[in-house]
């Protein structure tokens, strides 16, 4: 299996342009913000499998799992932990101190971990094309999770302006697969619109049942729907 280091595979990443109160010479300025995708551990296990890994997914959540632990555990007895040529981390204290014999006080210093890229991660992005997009102001599902509870599968979605506080009037969520489409209330939803969790019971969606999830959004007399890709439980 080769690395991305290796394959520098083509990339594209897009931004969007926000007003800044600076001006200059009279006229507006404005400031770019790449639009990033959230990507998580498991997300990154299941991409090398894709790849060809030889490992399981398991197996390299697992793997990760040990060496997060033992940087953390280095970092907290002073080390300097160089993580190959993607970054550094280490042991740093913030702010002064007035004497050379005035001792570490928790509430004027401030004992933190520094992260510095390496080699690898500062040429990250040479050769990537950049592209500006128009904002999202639409709700939009990027990713979805699923985790197991006892006799039921635990779902978070993650997005945009997922956030519905009038849920049912306006808006409603739903749950679609080969036979039926049912009605969902969700669990919890995060207030900034990217996190929804949902709880299905695992007697009506059993393990290898696929779905989709649909955000439906009342917009003047329409409804326009916003669907999750198919997802496996």
């Amino acid at each position: 299996m080769k690395t991305l280091n290796e394959t520098k595979t083509a990339g594209c990443i897009q931004y969007q342009l926000f007003e800044t109160p600076i001006q200059k010479e009279g006229s507006l300025r404005y400031a770019a913000r790449a639009v990033v995708k959230p990507m998580n551990l498991r997300q990154i296990a299941r991409q090398m499998v894709r790849e060809g890994s030889k490992y399981a997914e398991h197996e390299i959540l697992g793997v990760a799992e040990q060496m997060i632990d033992v940087i953390i555990d280095r970092l907290r007895h002073g080390a300097s932990v160089n993580f190959g040529s993607m970054m550094r981390f280490r042991p740093s204290i913030k702010g002064g101190f007035e004497s050379a014999t005035e001792p570490f006080d928790a509430q004027k210093h401030q004992l933190k971990v520094a992260v510095s890229a390496g080699p690898w991660l500062r040429n990250a992005l040479d050769g990537v094309a950049v592209e500006p997009v128009v904002a999202v102001t639409f709700p939009q599902i990027i990713d979805v999770e699923v985790g197991e509870a006892e006799d039921a599968n635990v779902v978070q979605l993650f997005g945009r302006h997922l956030y519905r506080k009038d849920l049912g009037k306006g808006s409603q969520w739903l749950i679609r697969s080969e036979k039926k489409s049912t009605e969902l209330r969700p669990l919890a939803q995060k207030r900034n619109g990217r996190e929804v969790m949902f709880v299905l019971d695992g007697r009506i969606y059993p393990p290898g049942t696929t779905v989709i999830f649909v955000l439906r959004v009342k917009e003047g007399k329409a409804w326009q729907e916003y669907a999750s890709e198919a997802v496996t439980l």
